[in-house]
C-alpha cells in the first residue's frame, strides 16, 4: 500500500536567483511513500544522492514508468501545475534539488512571450550537463558565500537555455548578433567601475534593456566570453596591477577587486592566469 504524503521528515534550504527558486531537500529513511512534487511553475528536479535505496518519479503514485533512466543522477522536468510524485519502496537517505523557473526567463530562452505551455513533463531522464549545473546550484544554496550572486545568476541563465533545448514546441530564439555598441560600452564601463562590488547579471541585462538569456547570448557574441568569465578576467587583471604596483596585503586586494576572499581570488587566478597571486608578486618583485 503506497502512502501519499505531503510532509515527510526532511530539511529544506532555499535561495532565489534571477527570480528562480532553488530548493535543496534532505530526507531520512522512507518506506512505501509517494510525495507530490508538482509546482505552480515549470520545475526541474535532480537526484543528488540516494543512500540504501532509490527514488522514482511517477505520474501516478502506484504506477511505475514503463521505461526510464535508472542512474542515480536522474532528472525530472515537471510541467507547470503538472501531477507527479516521488516514490520510494525503501530508502535510507535522499538528497535532491528542485529548481522552479521564472516563466519570463524560460519564455525568452524559447523566443516566446510565455513558455509554460512548451514544457510538458518528462520524468526520469539523463542529461549530464544539466545535472552538473543543478548540482552546482544546490551547492551554492547550501553553502552561501559573499559574491556568489553573479555566479548563480549565470548558472540559472545557462540552465534556462539548456532546458529550452529539451524539445519544446517553440523554436529557440536565435541570436543574430551582439549588443548594440552604445549598450555594450555602457555595460563594459559599468563593470570596470564596479569590479570591487557585487555585480548582478540581472542588473547588467536591465541596463542593456534585454532579458537575461538574450543578454548572455548577445554579450558572448560581442566579447567572445560569457559575462561571468569576462568579469572574473577583469578582476584578475585589476588585482594583478595592484599586486605589482602596491604592497597591499592579498586579503585587501581580494576585497578591493570583488573576490569573496583571498582563497577565492587564488582559485580564480589559477583558472584564468595559470598562476597564484602570491607567486606573481614574488616572481615580479
Amino acid at each position: 500500500m503506497v502512502r501519499i504524503v505531503t510532509d515527510v521528515h526532511q530539511s529544506r534550504i532555499t535561495s532565489t536567483w534571477a527570480n528562480t527558486e532553488v530548493e535543496v531537500f534532505e530526507y531520512g529513511e522512507l518506506q512505501d511513500v509517494a510525495r507530490p512534487i508538482g509546482s505552480r511553475r515549470v520545475s526541474l528536479r535532480a537526484a543528488l544522492r540516494e543512500t540504501g535505496g532509490r527514488i522514482e518519479a511517477r505520474y501516478k503514485p502506484s504506477q511505475s514508468l514503463a521505461d526510464y533512466y535508472r542512474g542515480s543522477d536522474h532528472l525530472s522536468l515537471i510541467e507547470q501545475g503538472g501531477e507527479a510524485y516521488g516514490y520510494t519502496r525503501f530508502i535510507r537517505g535522499f538528497r535532491c534539488v528542485a529548481i522552479h523557473f521564472d516563466d519570463a526567463l524560460l519564455g525568452e530562452a524559447c523566443g516566446v512571450a510565455s513558455a509554460a505551455a512548451n514544457f510538458p513533463s518528462r520524468l526520469m531522464f539523463e542529461n549530464k550537463p544539466i545535472w552538473a549545473m543543478a548540482d552546482r546550484l544546490a551547492l551554492a544554496c547550501v553553502t552561501p558565500r559573499n559574491g556568489q550572486q553573479l555566479y548563480c545568476e549565470s548558472l540559472v541563465g545557462m540552465l534556462a537555455v539548456e532546458i529550452a533545448g529539451l524539445g519544446t514546441t517553440a523554436p529557440l530564439l536565435s541570436c543574430k548578433g551582439g549588443l548594440a555598441p552604445f549598450r555594450l560600452r555602457r555595460i563594459l564601463d559599468y563593470i570596470e567601475d564596479h569590479l570591487g562590488d557585487s555585480i548582478a547579471i540581472t542588473e547588467l541585462a536591465a541596463m542593456a534593456e534585454v532579458s537575461l538569456p538574450h543578454f548572455m547570448r548577445a554579450f558572448r557574441a560581442s566579447t567572445g566570453e560569457a559575462p561571468l568569465r569576462f568579469i572574473m578576467r577583469r578582476r584578475v587583471a585589476h588585482a594583478t596591477r595592484l599586486l605589482l604596483e602596491t604592497s597591499r596585503p592579498l586579503a585587501t586586494i581580494a576585497n578591493v577587486c570583488g573576490f569573496a576572499d583571498r582563497s577565492h581570488m587564488t582559485t580564480c587566478f589559477r583558472r584564468i592566469a595559470g598562476n597564484t597571486p602570491a607567486r606573481i608578486r614574488r616572481e615580479r618583485s
